[in-house]
């Protein structure tokens, strides 16, 4: 009788070993996990009851026709009898172990795979556009809507032909209309550069028009004075200033006069003059933009959405060079229906605020999607 103990990777390495070592009559007399290595005995006694070893492939193929395919899978409710199979083969019980812990190593290296959509089950599913497109961040529910957009094209024309999709969903139908209006609230979370971005919109339309028609102003927040960020923006824009109630529509001095309002303090105390501005001047004449930096995650993205509900603004991503705005933020921008109106940087406020037309915006998503 020969005995000998081999360590091993796993369970059906370790099979191998004593295999080659002892041949196809060797006999499992125990198996052990040590510091994650399978240590496993084996024998040659002869005169053990245990009939001949079979090898695990020879194993498993006699469970799966003694058994599983034969009773399990038309009895589904009832549990897989792994020890009645096994008696039947005729194999030993440290083989039927050396298998449970195999089947345990198999169900460690299947947790956390994931099966793509049934499309995707191919050959080359590692180039296709729709796997790839989910590999750079953007969510299985936008690759899947705009699938139409790069079906049956390569992968780097699938590709632009699925941002420029994506770009259309964002952009706002009438975006030509947002220069027309005549108040603009400037909405966003302290330091997003809301008040800078109020400064630039006063840049660009001053550019337009008359800079005398253009308006600075803040809500009214008991002191009875502009801030000092807004002021120094308008003198250096040379345009007037003024405060208006929080409640209340603004009133203006004449018809070409346009308002742009920086909303500081709580965003709950300026619906009442949003709405009263909508209802007195029209929807159209008035204009909620919502600022939005860079770098904002998909968390912040969701309580601003639920924070401005029923006054759909249009976004204006503010502080792009400071930090990007990546494919799970636009997925989450485009699930949620929002619309982008506005991309600018931090600095110079004349001449650094582009509308976020069709071809800019799908621009910018080559560049940094």
């Amino acid at each position: 009788m020969t005995t000998t103990t081999v360590i091993a990777k796993d369970t059906s390495s370790a099979m191998e070993d004593i295999i080659s070592k002892l041949g196809d009559d060797a006999v499992i007399v125990s198996t052990d996990h040590k510091d994650g290595k399978v240590h496993m005995t084996a024998s040659t006694d002869n005169t053990s009851r245990v009939p001949r070893r079979m090898k695990p492939s020879q194993q498993f193929s006699k469970i799966f026709e003694s058994r599983m395919l034969n009773d399990q899978i038309l009895q589904k409710d009832q549990p897989l009898e792994l020890d009645d199979a096994f008696n039947e083969t005729g194999a030993s019980t440290a083989q039927l172990s050396a298998l449970r812990a195999e089947i345990k190593d198999i169900k460690n290296m299947l947790s956390g795979v994931v099966v793509t959509e049934p499309q995707n089950l191919n050959d080359n599913v590692a180039s296709s556009t729709a796997l790839q497109l989910r590999q750079s961040g953007f969510s299985p529910k936008v690759v899947k809507s705009l699938e139409k957009s790069y079906i049956g094209k390569d992968f780097e024309s699938g590709r632009v032909s699925f941002l420029r999709s994506l770009a259309k969903t964002l952009i706002p139908q009438k975006l030509d209309s947002l220069k027309e209006s005549k108040i603009f609230y400037i909405i966003g979370a302290s330091g997003s550069g809301r008040t800078t971005l109020a400064a630039k919109l006063a840049a660009l339309l001053a550019d337009k028009t008359n800079s005398n028609s253009i308006n600075l102003s803040e809500f009214q927040n008991g002191t009875g004075l502009i801030s000092e960020s807004l002021r120094s923006y308008a003198r250096l824009l040379n345009i007037k200033t003024s405060i208006i109630e929080n409640d209340k529509a603004p009133k203006f001095a004449n018809d070409s006069q346009k308002l742009i309002v920086d909303v500081s303090g709580d965003l709950c105390q300026s619906f009442k003059s949003i709405e009263a501005s909508k209802k007195l001047y029209g929807n159209n004449n008035v204009n909620v933009i919502l600022t939005l930096p860079g770098g904002s995650s998909n968390r912040l993205i969701g309580m601003l959405n639920r924070s401005c509900e029923g006054m759909k603004p249009i976004i204006a991503l503010s502080k792009l060079d400071e930090c990007d705005i990546g494919p799970e933020e636009f997925s989450k921008l485009s699930e949620l229906s929002s619309k982008i109106g506005i991309i600018t940087g931090t600095n110079d406020i004349v001449g650094s605020l582009a509308l976020a037309s069709e071809n800019v915006l799908t621009q910018y998503l080559k560049e940094n999607c």
